[in-house]
């Protein structure tokens, strides 16, 4: 089922490759913004809300200038106060400004995680609670216990948390979020045999993923910023004669 050795290629492979360029699956923030602050932890909690990964990098541009215009709708307290009862006018914010792929869905995101977060974690409550997380799983619990979020974008939502050291520990990533890009390069790439996955195995082969990045002396972070970056930036767009798995992919265009 799994090929550890494959995917210790893979990772040695992504480390020469991007061994230059560490401003990778960069998720960009507005300038004002202090990194470890709650209003940076808000804006992450939106951002990677609506984050698919298809034309992410134009998604975050977007965000960040819809910031310093409508900067209220990224506080909860304010967007349950002004627009539960008016879909209409965020809907309008939204689609002028942040351009997201599937605009009713996004509202209703948007507006589903203001009402959580404000009714659950009103002022300093959420940074309060994120900081007095003891561990990666205790983190993974809390986000995934807020409806909206996919493997992916929870997964990404994550990693920011993490990296911000919000936190108070330090144990490595377990695991790495594991999306249908991933799967289709771990598949193409051998590091697995078949692409229909239960949830235990996609889990089992992010842990693989972190193996082989620890082997390669390589953070689980980076991994999947890694993995990110070749799905977004080769698969999707079908660069494969410029991928640094090009050698070991089966897809040949």
């Amino acid at each position: 089922m799994f090929n550890t050795s494959k995917a210790n290629y893979c990772a040695l492979k992504l480390k020469e490759f991007y061994s230059e360029n560490e401003e990778i699956a960069v998720v960009l923030v507005p300038d004002k913004i202090k990194v470890n602050s709650l209003e940076y932890l808000l804006y992450i909690f939106y951002s990677c809300l609506l984050d698919y990964g298809m034309r992410s990098k134009i998604y975050h541009n977007n965000l960040v200038k819809t910031y310093e215009i409508y900067e209220e709708i990224f506080k909860p307290e304010y967007v349950v106060a002004n627009y539960l009862d008016k879909h209409d006018e965020l809907l309008k914010i939204m689609k002028e400004n942040i351009h997201p792929r599937y605009p009713n869905i996004a509202v209703e995101k948007w507006l589903t995680l203001s009402k959580y977060i404000n009714d659950n974690y009103p002022g300093e409550k959420l940074i309060d609670a994120i900081g007095k997380l003891n561990s990666y799983s205790e983190l993974y619990r809390f986000i995934t216990n807020i409806k909206g979020y996919g493997q992916k974008t929870g997964g990404l939502l994550l990693r920011l948390i993490y990296e911000s050291n919000i936190c108070n520990f330090n144990d490595e990533l377990e695991d790495i979020p594991i999306d249908r890009h991933d799967l289709e390069i771990s598949y193409l790439n051998g590091v697995i045999d078949n692409k229909k996955l239960s949830q235990k195995e996609i889990k089992e082969l992010g842990s693989i993923w972190c193996l082989a990045a620890h082997n390669n002396d390589i953070s689980s972070c980076l991994i999947d910023k890694y993995l990110w970056s070749i799905g977004n930036g080769f698969c999707l767009k079908k660069k494969c004669l410029e991928c640094p798995l090009k050698d070991n992919c089966q897809r040949k265009i």
